[in-house]
């Protein structure tokens, strides 16, 4: 079994950093996959028990007949993003990375939510890929982008951070949302240097970004630090945007820093869009402890694990387990 704790007896390589990421965050969004959208915490408490593990999707839900180890749709995009990086050599080809994504929705049951139906609306109207992308403003655009930081690990820290706005922006084309991607991707180049969670979230939020506010959400979330983990962020918003999805992952993070298997229950037990705050609180955690932080149990009942291997040997990551 995989540690429960971030409590490890050496530092993390940069390489187990990088396989934590990603195996992180889709552990985090398939953790919420079986509650995700639920909003009342004692329904998710009642019909499912305290989620410790993985499991298959209520066939009354958004994610119907998914098994467990299955992702949401927000995770199913991260993969879209994970297949055109290895089919591009590495590299972030926006033309390859569109055509896929929309080819996905072409063959996939997997649930449209408001950004997926919009940009599938614009494309078929014509609009240019910088265009296209939908005016929402929710965090599940932003928190797909572990593959993208592993694969562009060796370049500059600009052109990283133009390849997180582009790929959001396909999506989610809100000056908020692209911010989100990179207040994520500049938190994770800071851990990898071995910075602590909080330290971390601190030095990013100071920052500055042309639409987060995110100084004001960090604060929002230690406001919250009398209450528990699930009242915060019922307090913060259990809903999709990112002014109400990136203070509550700011909270569980505060409360849960050290604690990777922790903070993913706690997070799905809190309710409403638990998988899109999974896969950025995964990814996040990942880059802090590495994939030893990761329960093995998770990782292994993960469908996409053989992909996620395979990604990870071609991107000369691979040898850690």
């Amino acid at each position: 079994m995989g540690a429960a704790t971030a409590t490890v007896s050496s530092p993390p390589s940069l390489r187990e950093r990088y396989a934590g990421m990603l195996y992180g965050a889709l552990a985090g969004d398939s953790l919420a996959l079986a509650a995700h959208w639920i909003y009342d915490q004692a329904e998710i408490a009642r019909r499912f028990g305290h989620i410790t593990e993985l499991q298959a999707a209520p066939e009354e839900g958004y994610h119907r007949g998914r098994e467990r180890g299955a992702l949401t749709h927000y995770g199913d995009q991260m993969l879209v993003l994970l297949e055109s990086l290895d089919a591009s050599g590495g590299n972030f080809v926006m033309d390859d990375f569109a055509r896929r994504w929309r080819q996905f929705w072409n063959d996939s049951s997997s649930y449209r939510d408001h950004a997926t139906k919009e940009t599938l609306a614009h494309l078929m109207d014509g609009r240019g890929l910088t265009r296209a992308g939908s005016d929402s403003t929710e965090l599940g655009g932003a928190a797909r982008i572990a593959p993208l930081l592993a694969a562009l690990r060796n370049e500059d820290q600009p052109t990283i951070l133009a390849a997180v706005r582009a790929q959001t922006a396909l999506t989610h084309a809100t000056p908020i949302a692209m911010d989100a991607a990179e207040f994520l991707a500049r938190t994770v180049f800071i851990l990898m240097r071995g910075v602590s969670v909080p330290s971390a979230l601190h030095m990013a939020a100071a920052l500055p970004f042309r639409a987060l506010p995110a100084e004001r959400y960090l604060r929002q979330a230690e406001e919250t630090l009398p209450l528990s983990t699930a009242q915060a962020v019922v307090e913060l918003g259990q809903s999709c945007p990112t002014e109400k999805a990136l203070p509550a992952v700011f909270a569980i993070l505060l409360r849960h820093h050290d604690d990777f298997e922790t903070a993913l229950i706690e997070n799905v037990m809190a309710g409403g869009d638990s998988a899109a705050r999974g896969l950025m609180l995964g990814t996040l955690l990942g880059a802090a402890y590495g994939r030893r932080a990761i329960p093995d149990r998770w990782i292994e009942a993960l469908r996409a694990r053989v992909q996620v291997e395979a990604f990870l040997k071609t991107a000369g990551l691979g040898g850690m387990d």
